[in-house]
C-alpha cells in the first residue's frame, strides 16, 4: 500500500517538476507552462470591473422598466376583466386577443433586449481579453514560457506558475478602465 502511495505521488509530482519548473535566473524566470485565472482578469481588472458595473447598471434599469411594463400590463388585464361584464362575448374576445398579441410582442421584445445586454457584456469582456494579449505575451516572454493555460482547465499545479496577479497589475497599468483609448 505504501509503495502504491509513493508511485501515485511520483506520477503526479514528477511531470509538474519537469514540465513546469520555475527558477530564478537574476530577474528572468523560467517556466514552460504558466497558468492564469481568466475569470479573475475579467472581474478584477479595472477594465473588467467597469464592464460589469455598466452591465449591472443596465440590467437594473432593464429590471425596473420590466416592472413598470408588467404593472401596466396587469392593470390593463384587470380593466379588460372588468370590461368583460359589460361587453358582448365576441367584442371581449377581440380585445382579449389584441391584448395577448401585444403582451406577447412586448415579452419577446424585452427578451431580445435582455439578450442584447448579455451579448454586449460578453463582447466587452472579449475585447478586454483581446487587448490583454500583448501584456500576457510580455509576461510569457519574461518567464520564457511556451504556453499559458486557464486555471479552470487544470487539476493540479504549482501556485508559483500562476501569473494572474501580475497580469491584472500589468493590464491595469496599461489599459486602466478602458475608457481612454491610447494611440
Amino acid at each position: 500500500m505504501r509503495l502504491l502511495y509513493i508511485l501515485i505521488w511520483l506520477s503526479i509530482s514528477t511531470p509538474l517538476i519537469t514540465i513546469a519548473q520555475e527558477t530564478s535566473l537574476g530577474e528572468a524566470r523560467v517556466s514552460s507552462v504558466l497558468t492564469i485565472d481568466i475569470s479573475r482578469i475579467a472581474r478584477e481588472t479595472q477594465y473588467g470591473r467597469r464592464v460589469f458595473e455598466e452591465f449591472e447598471n443596465a440590467q437594473n434599469e432593464f429590471i425596473e422598466n420590466n416592472t413598470v411594463i408588467q404593472n401596466n400590463l396587469e392593470a390593463e388585464e384587470q380593466s379588460l376583466v372588468e370590461l368583460r361584464k359589460s361587453l358582448a362575448p365576441d367584442e371581449f374576445m377581440k380585445l382579449a386577443v389584441d391584448f395577448d398579441e401585444r403582451a406577447n410582442s412586448i415579452r419577446k421584445e424585452r427578451s431580445e433586449l435582455e439578450n442584447t445586454l448579455f451579448e454586449k457584456r460578453d463582447e466587452n469582456i472579449s475585447e478586454l481579453l483581446k487587448l490583454s494579449v500583448p501584456f500576457l505575451q510580455e509576461i510569457m516572454l519574461s518567464y520564457k514560457a511556451t504556453v499559458i493555460v486557464d486555471r479552470r482547465n487544470i487539476v493540479l499545479s504549482n501556485p508559483m506558475i500562476d501569473i494572474t496577479e501580475k497580469a491584472i497589475e500589468l493590464i491595469n497599468d496599461n489599459l486602466g478602465d478602458g475608457t481612454e483609448k491610447s494611440d
